[in-house]
């Protein structure tokens, strides 16, 4: 099965810096998104080594024979070990961090790791499924019950993370593994594009059979048309 990848990534309305940063190893099958806090300039670096960190991991692990599950894994964690190092022989990065999204794709099958409210979904037969949950106080609550997705886009502490990469020592990510096939698309994005594209927009968008990377550039143009509050970063990956 082949696959076809776009990305792009956007520095959006608002902001004067673009503090995402995003990965393409095709020759490893790996596509990674990382959106950075911590300041322009910390925030910058931290998604940039988290990118740089995860696809010397990944080459290193490419024949190795553990699961992509397992070398996903262990890409996050030595992402995270990067960062944190960084922030702490450099005083002026105390703080930074980033969250990530990743797939590692081998044949019909693609491995997922996420840290923090940066997401994956899959759109299949026009159906649109969210395959990570985000760690985050908003996602939480939505968890619970508590608020309704529509509160939760305006909720005013919807960027307070309960998980990043580098601000710890250790950071456990959430895994998964499913199975893939033709005529999926995969798309991993910040949550500047979440913030204003709606699900079964995303569901639209992706089950058409146009060039990808206009379908790539065509969210990122929505989103800017809708504010642009954020950066916005979208990697999509179609199975063919």
């Amino acid at each position: 099965m082949a696959l076809e990848a776009a990305a792009c990534s956007d520095v959006g309305q608002q902001r004067k810096a673009n503090e995402d940063c995003y990965a393409i190893a095709a020759e490893y099958g790996l596509y990674v998104v990382a959106d950075g806090m911590g300041g322009h300039a910390a925030g910058q670096l931290a998604s940039e080594l988290c990118c740089r960190a995860m696809v010397r991991a990944i080459e290193v692990t490419h024949s190795s024979g553990e699961s992509l599950s397992e070398r996903l894994r262990s890409a996050v964690m030595h992402a995270n070990h990067e960062i944190f190092s960084t922030a702490r022989e450099r005083p002026e990065l105390t703080g930074m961090g980033t969250t990530v999204v990743a797939a590692l794709v081998a044949g019909e099958r693609a491995a997922l790791a996420h840290v923090g409210d940066s997401r994956a979904y899959r759109v299949r037969n026009g159906l649109v499924r969210q395959l990570t949950d985000d760690h985050s106080l908003v996602g939480e609550l939505l968890r619970r019950r508590e608020i309704s997705a529509d509160a939760a886009r305006e909720h005013p502490h919807r960027h307070v993370l309960t998980r990043a990469l580098g601000v710890r020592p250790k950071v456990e990510p959430d895994l998964a593994e499913l199975g893939v096939q033709p005529g999926d698309v995969l798309a991993m994005c910040s949550d500047g594009l979440i913030n204003h594209v709606h699900d079964d927009e995303l569901a639209k968008r992706l089950s058409g059979e146009g060039p990808l990377q206009e379908t790539c550039d065509g969210l990122i143009d929505l989103a800017n048309q809708r504010g642009g509050e954020d950066n916005i970063t979208v990697v999509l990956l179609r199975m063919t």
